[in-house]
């Protein structure tokens, strides 16, 4: 649970520094916790997110496809 409030607050934050941490948290076997992971790097908005992001796309959980869609576009219109 803590991850998935770390994560969201990360993104709330908007610090660039939180993009490689959240970056590693795709990783983790919670779907919620991707799904934040993938939100919290559209509200930062650095490129260093998109690889994975693209990646997540193919993940197994649509609702996971559905934030890093969303992300994505999020950090295209930045």
């Amino acid at each position: 649970m803590f991850e998935l409030v770390a994560a969201l607050a990360l993104g709330m934050i908007g610090d660039k520094r939180a993009v490689e941490p959240l970056i590693n948290a795709f990783k983790d076997v919670n779907s919620f916790v991707r799904i934040n992971v993938a939100l919290a790097l559209g509200e930062i908005g650095d490129k260093r997110a998109v690889e994975p992001l693209t990646q997540a796309l193919k993940d197994k959980d649509e609702s996971v496809q559905k934030a890093a869609k969303k992300a994505l576009d999020k950090i295209k219109h930045k």
